[in-house]
């Protein structure tokens, strides 16, 4: 069986910036994440949003987020 998935990109995109603004994460760090994962390991647009969303949901990004050179969280 073919898995389908739930959401589509569009509304991956929007659920992502959401979250982002929610938990005080810089959105222009995430992207650079998926761009990673697109461009290092060869991951489809959705497969990079589906898993990056799964790591906010799972608490990895709190856990990893680290204060950056101006003092800012990134």
């Amino acid at each position: 069986m073919e898995k389908k998935p739930i959401m589509g990109l569009e509304n991956m995109k929007g659920l992502l910036a959401e979250i982002c603004k929610k938990t005080n994460t810089r959105l222009s760090g995430i992207e650079q994440l998926i761009r990673y994962y697109r461009e290092s390991l060869g991951w489809s647009e959705e497969e990079a949003y589906r898993y990056t969303i799964g790591l906010f949901l799972n608490g990895t990004i709190d856990q990893i987020k680290v204060l950056g050179e101006d003092g800012e969280e990134i």
